[in-house]
């Protein structure tokens, strides 16, 4: 067998790693665009920052028996054919496939205002535009979009002393991702690192003198910038398989059913690209999340090669850092469940991460949603340690059906240096029960 894949973020290289695996006898070529073998994108904030040197962010060498076509760009794809035809260093070629997967990611937006092409305006999104930004990046910093990088952004560079200003069109951080009682405490947080959070403030244009950046213009006036990090938001890169005929989801992605196959049944498509089902609600969704990149890699490459793996859905976990806070969340938002029009309830406990008499303790956030008889549908989380152990367990949660009923009843491991003998999450599950009458007899 001869597998292609094109792409090599996560998706593509946990798709060409399984398939040798899987397959040891077959061949796997991968169709790269970019000149690395990889990159990390989620630590390119920390590169800019200062925190991380550029290079540690990039892969040089493929891992295990794989053929990496660098500076290779897909083109078109024959389906008749089984071909794919790609451009290298300004030359056409074709490679054959019994099975092909599509991991082409995402593609950044970029706002159709005037001043995008001045000095000083950047984005964060690979090597290359952050090697491009750090040689032009100011005192005066704006970052335009209060999305999960933007936030990210904002933090790291106001660790350096620069004075930063984030700006987010809509009337909270990450709106629709995560719950206001969620996006005030990262606001908050944002705000005592000395960022200056300006919501409902949407950039009309960018101005500049000499063909440098000078301000950030908005409805509420201008904001004097010698560097703008514009960041508000991606969509999938499924150029090719529209292309190439294949079927295109409501999402912009490509289409695909439990199995990962597309409308050929010769081609799959895995990650940020690929129109999958929701885990909760059962409709079309593009994640844009590498760890669920990750696990539709794998399914992707065991159902190439042969396998019956059925894709039950994502539940998107994310975990996002702002300083020296953590917060995350999987499932749904109470805002994306009243936008679907789906019956729920929605909890809040704010509480302490470690008990009282432990000098380090900091504030702990957990924000729960469910549906009216308390399954878990989605959860958020905030907090200085212990974030990522509840997002891990409130996804296994909301994949095992637990009932707020099955949280309260549950054991947690102690000790006071790592946690508080009441887990938030368990507190936050009781509070739900009480409050919403959903508590239960020991027998149910």
């Amino acid at each position: 067998m001869q597998y292609v894949v094109v792409g090599h973020g996560t998706a593509g290289q946990t798709a060409a790693a399984v398939l040798k695996k899987v397959d040891p006898d077959s061949e796997v070529y991968v169709i790269e665009k970019g000149k690395h073998v990889s990159i990390h994108p989620c630590a390119l904030p920390m590169v800019l920052g200062g925190r991380l040197p550029l290079e540690a962010v990039i892969e040089t060498a493929p891992k295990g028996r794989i053929n990496v076509l660098l500076r290779s760009e897909a083109k078109h794809i024959n389906l008749q054919n089984k071909t794919l035809i790609f451009e290298r260093d300004g030359e056409t070629d074709e490679i054959s496939y019994d099975r092909l997967i599509i991991a082409t990611g995402l593609k950044p937006i970029f706002p159709k205002v005037e001043g995008m092409d001045l000095e000083g305006v950047g984005t964060v999104w690979d090597v290359e535009s952050v090697e491009k930004l750090s040689r032009v990046l100011g005192n005066r910093v704006v970052v335009v979009g209060g999305s999960a990088t933007g936030i990210e952004v904002a933090a790291e560079l106001a660790r350096t002393g620069r004075d930063v200003t984030l700006i987010e069109a809509m009337e909270q951080l990450m709106p629709g991702k995560i719950d206001p009682p969620i996006a005030s405490s990262v606001a908050k947080a944002l705000t005592d690192m000395g960022v200056k959070v300006k919501l409902k403030t949407p950039m009309t244009r960018l101005e500049g003198s000499g063909g440098r950046l000078r301000y950030v213009v908005t409805p509420a006036g201008k904001i004097e910038a010698e560097t703008a990090v514009v960041v508000i938001g991606a969509k999938p890169n499924s150029d090719l398989a529209a292309a190439s005929g294949l079927k295109i989801g409501d999402t912009g992605a490509v289409k695909v059913d439990d199995y990962l196959f597309t409308s050929d049944p010769h081609v799959l498509a895995a990650g940020d690209v690929a129109e999958v089902r929701d885990f909760v609600t059962g409709q079309p969704t593009a994640t844009g999340l590498a760890s669920t990149a990750l696990v539709q890699g794998r399914v992707a490459a065991e159902n190439a090669a042969g396998l019956k793996v059925r894709y039950k859905g994502a539940l998107s976990p994310y975990l996002v850092s702002v300083g020296d806070y953590w917060f995350g969340g999987v499932g749904i938002s109470a805002s994306k469940a009243e936008k679907l029009g789906m019956e729920y309830r929605a909890f809040r406990f704010a509480g302490s991460d470690l008990p009282r008499y432990m000098p380090e303790r900091d504030k702990f956030v957990v924000w729960l949603v469910t549906d009216p008889e308390g399954r878990l549908l989605g959860a958020q989380v905030f907090g200085r340690r212990g974030v990522r152990e509840r997002v891990v367990f409130l996804t296994a949660a909301i994949y095992a059906g637990f009932h707020v009923q099955d949280i309260r009843l549950m054991e947690f491991a102690y000790q006071p240096e790592i946690c508080d003998l009441l887990d938030p999450v368990a507190v936050a599950a009781e509070g739900m029960s009480r409050k919403y009458r959903l508590l239960k007899s020991a027998s149910d």
